[in-house]
């Protein structure tokens, strides 16, 4: 049994109008009316005229994110002034989202990979394509893309090969996805 249910999502911005844009554009979720004239909110979701359901609050904050690039450990992708949760955004094409999202001003914090990465440990099969992205504030959110049978199954059998980089294993999966 669960305690509750997930209401909505609620992300820290330092400007409403630029969170507005960034988040309706990478979700396709609209702004919607604030049930209230509170000025440190701004909601993405629906209404019609006997509803209002909001899926994302932006919460306007006075004090940017900061990070310390200098102690992400790359290894393990961990970084003490990230997020501690996050958005997923399910995509069709990773490289294409993260050019979008670069365009409306995201930033790339880690590039695309698949994952898990074959000899990552013991039985690694690699289930999808995925990129971390930050918003104009510095939340994360990643794109994910769900790896179709064909490219799990060359990237097994690419992995029988031994350990690769990460351009190798992302290759192997762009050529099974699109029959190159």
């Amino acid at each position: 049994m669960a305690i509750g249910t997930l209401r909505c999502f609620v992300i820290d911005v330092e400007d409403l109008e630029v969170g507005v844009a960034f988040w309706s554009e990478v979700t396709g979720i609209p702004q919607i009316r604030s049930s209230s004239d509170w000025t440190n909110h701004a909601y993405l979701g629906y209404e019609d005229e006997k509803t209002w359901k909001h899926e994302i609050i932006l919460h306007r904050v006075s004090t940017a994110k900061t990070s310390d690039l200098g102690a992400v450990d790359a290894a393990r992708r961990l970084d003490p002034g990230a997020n501690r949760a996050h958005i997923d955004i399910t995509v069709e094409d990773v490289d294409a989202a993260t050019a979008q999202i670069e365009a409306i001003g995201g930033r790339l914090k880690y590039p695309p990979t698949v994952y898990p990465v074959p000899h990552a440990y013991e039985g690694a099969r690699p289930m999808i394509d995925w990129a971390v992205m930050q918003d104009p504030f510095g939340n994360e959110f990643c794109l994910v893309r769900e790896l179709t049978l064909p490219e799990r199954e060359a990237l097994a059998v690419a992995a029988e090969q031994g350990p690769a980089e990460d351009a190798h294993w992302r290759a192997v999966a762009r050529t099974a996805r699109h029959g190159d």
